[in-house]
């Protein structure tokens, strides 16, 4: 079966199913098509979604069409699905995996080509060489295929000294391999908490981890921190509509929007969520008073407070007019004083002549 793929803007990536889509690309150079085979769990989806015998193998074809004037040059990438920082799953990089993760897909799915070269408005055919694991699994492998434009990647590297922005043409086309279609329960694991910082925001980032081979859908997390020995809550956070990647950790980042970091030690809190099932995770952490200064002078959402600057100089003012009006009065009292003095010194002068 055939499906044309076209350029959209963003991957939805919804139960672990995702389309091919173009990659940090607003003029793609090259199109793709699929040829799904017999092997095809759901022949209604533009992906590949395999289900073979455990050392079965299979054959798929994709082809790749230039539609421009000049040579496009395809390198193929086969990637292994994970899970960035927002809950998002991604095909495109090879980010680590979890280590309960058994098969990496580009160890049991091959492009027979390296590269192909495209002359203007040329089709050809890349293989794929799909073969499954020969021990038994329950689960899925998931991953994608990732075609890229090298001649425009090339175009970017030599852009990066310069001003001018070149984009990354890439295409992602989903990989799934099972052996049998039977669900597996998710099961999370909680690994260490640390005080950090994204993008010079600060952030209590959580790992968590998926270490089943099956995704995790509708993902919603509730995350509390609190001081040990106490029920306060310090700093929280609320998530939902994530997705993990089977046998995939990400670090889930506790946003303090702003709020500084404290030193002191406390107790992490969270409830994981995702379709019926539930996780509750505590860990004990500490922030020393060395890290809290350091991330909060980094920080470019933290208002400095000048309260105490402010007070601090209310007082000096307050002194410098006090100063002054001691002065002023000081000085006055004085020439008072140098007059009733002269007054007094005339007066018994004037006596002393009416007494003669």
């Amino acid at each position: 079966m055939r499906r044309k793929f076209w350029l959209v803007t963003m991957l939805a990536a919804m139960l672990g199913l995702f389309l091919s889509i173009p990659v940090f690309a607003d003029q793609i150079t090259f199109g793709v098509q699929t040829h799904l085979p017999a092997s095809q769990v759901d022949k209604s989806v533009n992906y590949y979604d395999l289900k073979l015998t455990p050392g079965a193998t299979e054959t798929a074809t994709v082809t790749v069409s230039n539609n421009t004037t000049k040579e496009v040059r395809i390198k193929p990438k086969v990637t292994t699905a994970t899970t960035n920082l927002n809950g998002v799953v991604e095909y495109s990089k090879s980010a680590k995996s979890d280590k309960t993760l058994k098969y990496k897909m580009s160890d049991y799915v091959k492009p027979t080509q390296k590269e192909i070269v495209l002359k203007a408005k040329e089709s050809k055919e890349l293989t794929l060489e799909f073969k499954m694991p020969d021990k038994q699994f329950k689960g899925v492998m998931a991953g994608g295929l990732q075609l890229q434009d090298q001649n425009a990647l090339a175009k970017k590297n030599k852009a990066k000294s310069g001003t001018s922005v070149q984009n990354q043409y890439a295409y992602m086309i989903g990989l799934v391999m099972q052996q049998s279609t039977k669900k597996v329960t998710p099961q999370l694991k909680m690994g260490s908490v640390t005080a950090t910082q994204e993008n010079y925001r600060n952030t209590i980032n959580t790992k968590l981890r998926n270490v089943t081979p099956t995704y995790v859908n509708k993902l919603s997390v509730n995350a509390k921190v609190k001081k040990q020995g106490s029920d306060k809550v310090v700093y929280s956070q609320k998530s939902k509509n994530m997705q993990m990647a089977p046998n995939s950790g990400f670090e889930f980042p506790l946003r303090l929007n702003g709020q500084k970091l404290k030193a002191g030690d406390y107790t992490m809190d969270i409830v994981a969520k995702s379709k019926g099932h539930t996780w509750h995770f505590t860990k004990g952490f500490t922030i020393s008073a060395d890290k809290a200064n350091n991330l909060n002078k980094k920080d470019v959402s933290i208002k400095t407070d000048y309260t105490w600057l402010y007070i601090t100089l209310g007082f000096v003012g307050l002194a410098v007019i006090g100063l002054i009006i001691w002065w002023i009065m000081r000085k006055k009292m004085k020439a008072q004083a140098a007059e009733n003095a002269a007054l007094k010194a005339k007066l018994e002068d004037k006596s002393e002549n009416d007494h003669e």
